[in-house]
């Protein structure tokens, strides 16, 4: 297959729902396929972000008001449409929906191959003192674990439906050898990504923009899949280990903290 029509699917397969006409429902958002159902206190940390009311993509909370997702789930939106709803078990009912008045891209994200594909989005109001709700760590260190937790309402199959309760799995984080000889025929690898999952066992389309994490810390940020959901190729997250995906977040975080700052007097 043509580069550019890898480029096409890959687009489509990720980021379909958040294109969506205003006042129509998304295509299916399901959940992580393998794993199993799991409650919000074991995640609260786990964000759901919508559009118009509709799960789009997953997110982490990273901050007192700042929130965590991929690059191409901030693409095409309109940040007056943008919600985030927090401390539910369910993407549709339940917890907290907070209003989004900000949304900050990787300076060097690239639609094209989702190189830096991560974004900050900012609420109205705190996240923090509210039940079931709790920031997660980023992490700090340039080296990778063997594997972690993802969680999220993407499908539980290609093409399959949306249900409503969050679900996790474990994955295995794969080498950086072994990752890009899986991917270089469907994408450029870049030192922004890294593969993980394994075969039954791993994201689909609605997970994107939600956290993979190892021993409470951040480590990556769901990006895309190839071919199909849980199949032999891995999927891709962004590597939070990548000093400069790393700085991006922190600096984020300390601007937000110096506004909060002054605003407090």
């Amino acid at each position: 297959m043509a580069p550019w029509l890898i480029a096409i699917v890959l687009t489509i397969l990720l980021s379909e729902a958040a294109l969506e006409i205003d006042g129509a429902a998304p295509r299916a958002v399901g959940r992580i396929v393998g794993g199993r159902d799991v409650e919000i206190d074991e995640y609260p940390y786990q964000l759901s972000l919508q559009n118009n009311g509709y799960h789009i993509c997953g997110a982490s909370v990273v901050a007192t008001r700042l929130a965590l997702t991929a690059g191409h789930c901030c693409i095409g939106t309109n940040v007056s449409n943008l919600t985030i709803r927090a401390g539910s078990k369910s993407h549709d009912g339940g917890g907290i929906v907070f209003m989004v008045n900000r949304i900050i891209l990787h300076p060097e994200y690239d639609d094209t191959n989702l190189n830096y594909d991560v974004c900050v989005i900012r609420i109205v109001g705190s996240f923090l003192g509210k039940a079931n709700i709790s920031a997660i760590q980023v992490t700090n260190s340039g080296i990778m674990p063997a594997g972690g937790i993802v969680s999220g309402w993407g499908a539980v199959e290609t093409n399959g439906n949306a249900v409503q309760n969050l679900r996790a799995t474990k994955v295995k984080v794969w080498s950086t050898r072994e990752c890009n000889g899986q991917i270089q025929n469907y994408v450029t690898p870049t030192s922004s990504m890294f593969c993980a999952g394994n075969v039954g066992s791993s994201i689909c389309v609605g997970d994107s923009g939600g956290p993979l994490v190892y021993e409470q810390r951040q480590i990556g940020i769901v990006s895309f899949i190839i071919n199909e959901c849980g199949g032999t190729v891995p999927a891709v997250y962004t590597r939070l280990s990548n000093q400069n995906v790393r700085n991006f977040i922190k600096q984020q975080i300390n601007n937000d903290q110096q506004r909060m700052s002054l605003l407090n007097g």
